[in-house]
């Protein structure tokens, strides 16, 4: 039992130091510190305050940050050694790959997480759209490639795999303007309509 509580407490220490630091953010490309303000953080993601600091002990621990106190504020500020692993923590999946030939359907991941896994619920997301996902509704983003072995990995590496699912869908409703999406990013091509007319 604690050696489970132990995985999930870095599974979740890893989600809060990429949500804590988004190197993608122009603020932290610009600064030379990456530093947070605890209490802001906890006020804004609405979270458990003991589990919050449990985190971030293990994440001093690990030399990943190290806090401080100013004028009666707590923050806490990014390590070089964490920002080199939370560089290579956004780098673990990358694109989803582009098969030889499309097969015409679509990969829906559709997710219904509670709101006390808030903070990865919001990575999900985000990193769904990095990987140019489609949102179509809310909780549902599309994409036309097989992904189901990335994306398990990623909601593994989110502890939210039991609030995510995947299908395969034939057709999707207004399709049309989800391809026309596709071919805008360049995640489709003409050949790949070229070569799904064909086989149909």
């Amino acid at each position: 039992m604690k050696k489970q509580h132990k995985e999930l407490l870095k599974i979740s220490a890893k989600e809060l130091l990429l949500s804590l630091f988004d190197l993608s953010v122009p603020f932290f490309q610009a600064s030379s510190i990456y530093r947070k303000n605890a209490n802001d953080y906890i006020n804004e993601r609405r979270l458990e305050r003991s589990e919050f600091w449990d985190r971030v002990k293990y994440l001093r621990r690990m030399g990943y940050i190290q806090t401080f106190v100013d004028k009666n504020q707590k923050y806490l500020e990014l390590t070089k050694k964490g920002k080199l692993r939370g560089e290579l923590f956004k780098k673990e999946i990358k694109e989803i790959r582009h098969p030889i030939k499309w097969d015409g359907k679509f990969r829906l991941v559709i997710f219904d997480v509670p709101e006390k896994h808030k903070t990865e619920r919001d990575l999900l997301r985000s990193k769904l759209k990095q990987l140019n996902f489609i949102q179509i509704q809310k909780s549902v983003y599309a994409h036309p490639f097989e992904c189901t072995e990335a994306i398990g990995a990623l909601t593994y590496n989110y502890n939210l795999s039991d609030y995510v699912s995947i299908f395969i869908a034939d057709a999707i409703l207004g399709e049309e303007n989800i391809i026309d999406h596709f071919l805008d990013r360049k995640i489709l091509s003409k050949k790949d309509l070229r070569a799904l007319v064909n086989k149909n």
